[in-house]
């Protein structure tokens, strides 16, 4: 059964909207920007703007992976990777991620990394077990499960880049012996996280990044990078979003 119910418009009520909306449209973009950012700021929320061409261009191939995949980062934390992966270029040594997840991030340093190596550490089964100083409300075994397969097909095109599965820091024996310029480790968990900054650390050459995801969001990954530097002369550098960064001395 169908029901329908006249609508009666009132002609001076549209105009007058209709009138409403175009003086909105015509508002120039610059005050429509300090509204929008105003109301942004009032939330506590955090806004770069990127108008050069070479931001831009960053910023397009964070959306492009984005679209095509998922990358569990805002945007300002991909930019970081990417401009820390290409302001470490002229230090030597291999570059590293441990908890790859699908990839994007992964990609996202391939095409910032130029000629050099990247390491690739994940399970491809989730997350291990968890520790006492790690939040079960937040995270629990198997999380995060992804594609060994998936992840190389996604990332064929780039050169120099393997790939180690199993639980970190177990499967780090190939690479023992290198010497690195940029690590990421996004490996959600206090053990591993810790563990991933005992074997990376003393691996760093002078000027090289050590770039950690969830320091602020996630209460083992805190408690990891605070435990490991606190006799260490590195300051822990928190960036505008949830990472951290070192800068080795």
């Amino acid at each position: 059964m169908n029901f329908s119910f006249p609508i009666k418009l009132d002609k001076e009520n549209c105009e007058r909207k209709l009138l409403s909306i175009k003086r909105l449209l015509a508002f120039p973009r610059r005050i429509i920007a300090r509204i929008i950012t105003y109301s942004l700021l009032t939330k506590n929320g955090v806004i770069i703007v990127y108008s050069d061409p070479k931001r831009s261009k960053v910023i397009n191939l964070i959306r492009k992976i984005k679209s095509e995949n998922e990358i569990l980062m805002g945007n300002h934390e991909a930019y970081q990777i990417f401009m820390a992966v290409r302001r470490t270029e002229k230090i030597k040594g291999d570059i590293s991620e441990a908890g790859i997840y699908m990839g994007g991030s992964a990609k996202l340093i391939s095409e910032a990394k130029g000629n050099k190596t990247l390491h690739l550490f994940d399970t491809f089964e989730g997350l291990p077990d968890l520790c006492p100083k790690d939040n079960p409300r937040q995270f629990h075994k198997g999380q995060y499960p992804s594609s060994l397969k998936n992840v190389k097909d996604y990332l064929k095109k780039y050169q120099d880049v393997h790939f180690y599965k199993g639980i970190f820091p177990l499967t780090t024996e190939p690479i023992k012996n290198k010497r690195f310029s940029f690590v990421h480790l996004d490996l959600d968990l206090h053990e591993y996280t810790l563990e991933g900054l005992k074997f990376f650390y003393p691996r760093m050459n002078k000027g090289g990044i050590i770039m950690l995801h969830d320091y602020m969001s996630s209460l083992g990954v805190t408690r990891a990078v605070d435990e490991f530097f606190k006799d260490k002369p590195e300051p822990i550098i928190e960036t505008s979003d949830s990472q951290c960064l070192i800068v080795k001395v």
